[in-house]
């Protein structure tokens, strides 16, 4: 295997002229990669020519040329204040192609209650998971246990990427038998050593960052640290980098009930002082792997206090949305009052994605104790959308009215337009 010339100081090694993906691999994960982002500018650019674009950068990745194209990086305030950057649309197919292969391999290694970015095991499942922990501890909740929280502190910006490559290495050599490895190598190399804050551009007004804190930008990083927030890779990475922790919090420090979601983890066990002496241990593991506990971020209660975790607040024998969340819903709810009170028309035109948006937060409601939430939640829709959207049996979602669905108005459209057409051409015909 050579060496090929570095790029932005990430020394790279290009793959064997044999085993490299197929073409198949990369046609699967453009498809994988369209499906949610379609509607994009970047994914109708690429589409456009979709199949020389595939075959090209095919030959770049087989050939140990491939390098991340410039991202789009911007300012999000919700749920907390944090730096995306938006890869490229090619960068997002190789991450796909990237994950199709590592994926199963890493789940048969991830514990269940390894939570974000798995199939099946998103936030509602590590609510309902940490809550089933909390009634097992408990004896359904008639024994005392205690729950604890930790967070770690720049949990992205402080990932070293060599680290993290070789040992995502290491762990492929010995689990990855497809003759493509030397190729699949070459692509995480690229992709974890990318520096993508020195060829972005901001889409997001430079006074932005000036309200972020330091330690939560790559601007203010170096090249050996640091994984951009919003990349596939950048959390399969983040999952596999703390895993073994995982293993030695369940497996060698007897707390079996333990969950994880990214950075956030989460201990329940009879004994407080048990919990105090593996929160040591914790923060001795993180620090010997380049990283730390948040000072500010310690919670350890008696489980009947309550807990919030991943946008549900657990108590005994029930669980609610968090305030949080709940606050998103009425802000989201607002806009789109406001929209129709300003322009009475609006409603018609835009009642599937009003619908959208809020049956995504209905939707979650529904797994809680939420009724009368919901019901102060629909109370609250300006009269103007009842025109165009009923709300179902339960209040479990809101339903556009079949006049006012994208498909009906077109499908009126075109028989409008034919109709015009024939009434033109008898016209003409009589003539």
């Amino acid at each position: 295997m050579g060496r090929i010339e570095s790029v932005r100081g990430a020394e790279l090694f290009a793959p064997e002229e044999t085993g490299g993906v197929s073409l198949e691999d990369v046609f699967t994960a453009y498809m994988d990669c369209r499906r949610k982002k379609r509607g994009t500018y970047n994914a109708l650019a690429f589409e456009v020519d979709w199949e020389r674009r595939c075959a090209d950068l095919l030959g770049r990745i087989n050939a140990g040329e491939y390098r991340p194209l410039r991202s789009l990086v911007f300012i999000i305030r919700k749920p907390v204040m944090r730096e995306v950057f938006a890869p490229a649309f090619e960068s997002r197919v190789v991450d796909h192609l990237i994950a199709r292969k590592i994926e199963p391999l890493l789940e048969e290694r991830f514990i269940d209650d390894s939570y974000s970015t798995r199939k099946g095991k998103g936030t509602l499942f590590g609510i309902e998971r940490m809550e089933r922990h909390i009634r097992a501890c408990s004896h359904n909740y008639t024994r005392d246990c205690y729950v604890m929280k930790l967070d770690i502190r720049s949990f992205f910006m402080d990932l070293p990427k060599r680290e993290l490559y070789d040992r995502m290495a290491a762990f492929l050599r010995e689990r990855y038998d497809a003759p493509d490895l030397p190729t699949l190598l070459c692509l995480l190399r690229a992709t974890y050593s990318d520096c993508p804050q020195q060829h972005c551009v901001r889409r997001s007004p430079l006074a932005a960052w000036d309200k972020l804190p330091p330690r939560k930008s790559l601007f203010n990083g170096d090249a050996e640290h640091g994984l951009a927030i919003g990349r596939l890779t950048s959390q399969l990475g983040a999952l596999f980098y703390l895993d073994p922790l995982d293993h030695l919090v369940t497996e060698a420090w007897g707390v079996p009930h333990y969950g994880r979601y990214v950075d956030d983890m989460v201990f329940v066990h009879e004994s407080r002082e048990h919990l105090i002496g593996v929160a040591e241990k914790v923060r001795t593991w993180l620090r010997e792997n380049g990283l730390q506990l948040h000072p500010k971020k310690f919670y350890l209660q008696h489980y009947t206090r309550g807990v919030a975790f991943i946008g549900g607040v657990l108590k005994p024998g029930r669980r609610y949305l968090s305030n949080r969340t709940v606050g998103f819903c009425c802000n989201v709810l607002h806009y789109y009052n406001q929209a129709a009170a300003e322009d009475a028309r609006f409603v018609y035109g835009h009642a599937e994605e009003f619908v959208a948006s809020i049956n995504s937060y209905l939707g979650l409601m529904r797994h809680f104790a939420s009724y009368r939430l919901r019901q102060r939640i629909v109370a609250r829709i300006d009269k103007r959308w009842w025109k165009v959207v009923h709300a179902a049996a339960g209040l479990e979602k809101l339903v556009v009215k079949k006049p006012y669905k994208k498909l009906t108005r077109k499908r009126r459209e075109i028989r409008r337009a034919v109709t015009a057409y024939r009434k033109s051409y008898a016209t003409d015909t009589a003539i």
